[in-house]
């Protein structure tokens, strides 16, 4: 790791209704390194997505600062539904980014096909997104928002959508997907399986306003994948500490 991307130092929300003041986050603050995965559990409400408005400069914090040390970072954003356009072909999907922010060219366009063919979909691209399984689904809007380029991928439940099976498999490859890219990954995620099995470092949120409780630092050898880290004694033991975590 060659450094933090992302700073986030005391930063609190709070957003103000007709009944009141609400206290969303409170004096959270911790980094995330260039090249590193991330994850971030909590109860249900807690915040989490909030954090994510946040990085992306949506919602200005309330106290503190959102900084990106290393300078501009060009960010993608991966949501819990793939958003796919029925009317479009799988190809045609993957460049909607590009025509969008009007960077589409004939170089652009061949890398995006290329990350298609190097992941399994080259052979779906005439097709339309109701003929494709769910997870080929998620996996072509991933491959949407690698497309554009972004430094750090912000993974906002993306597998919550699939059915069990379909998530563990994704998980996997997307967990590939982004080593091999040399992303740098925030992943917010309510299933701590899914947290423990696929991050370098799991942050542990409290209930709301969100606070940080816990950091774990996951020691996985090196190389070892998402549902190989699930075998493993370390795999459980990471898993009882944080639901011990959030039971309290």
């Amino acid at each position: 790791m060659e450094g933090a991307l992302l700073s986030v130092e005391n930063v609190s929300v709070y957003y103000h209704t007709p009944q009141g003041e609400t206290e969303a986050v409170r004096d959270l603050s911790f980094q995330v390194q260039k090249g590193e995965f991330v994850a971030v559990v909590g109860p249900s409400g807690c915040g989490k997505t909030t954090m994510l408005s946040l990085i992306m400069g949506l919602n200005p914090p309330s106290k503190g600062q959102v900084s990106f040390p290393q300078g501009p970072c060009p960010m993608g954003y991966m949501l819990q539904r793939d958003n796919l356009l029925e009317w479009r072909t799988l190809e045609k999907n993957a460049i909607l980014g590009l025509e969008v922010q009007h960077k589409l060219t004939e170089e652009s366009r061949a890398k995006t096909v290329g990350l298609l063919k190097k992941y399994g979909l080259g052979d779906f691209l005439s097709h339309y997104p109701s003929q494709l399984s769910g997870g080929m689904r998620q996996k072509a809007a991933l491959i949407r928002t690698l497309a554009l380029d972004p430094e750090m991928l912000l993974l906002d439940e993306p597998f919550s959508a699939l059915d069990y099976q379909t998530r563990l498999t994704l998980a996997n490859e997307v967990f590939s997907i982004i080593r091999q890219e040399g992303k740098t990954a925030l992943l917010v995620t309510h299933d701590i399986g899914e947290a423990v099995s696929m991050a370098d470092r799991v942050l542990v949120f409290s209930d709301r306003p969100a606070t940080l409780k816990r950091e774990v630092v996951l020691d996985y050898p090196r190389g070892m994948t998402p549902l190989e880290r699930r075998g493993t004694p370390a795999f459980q033991d990471h898993f009882a500490a944080i639901w011990k975590e959030l039971e309290r």
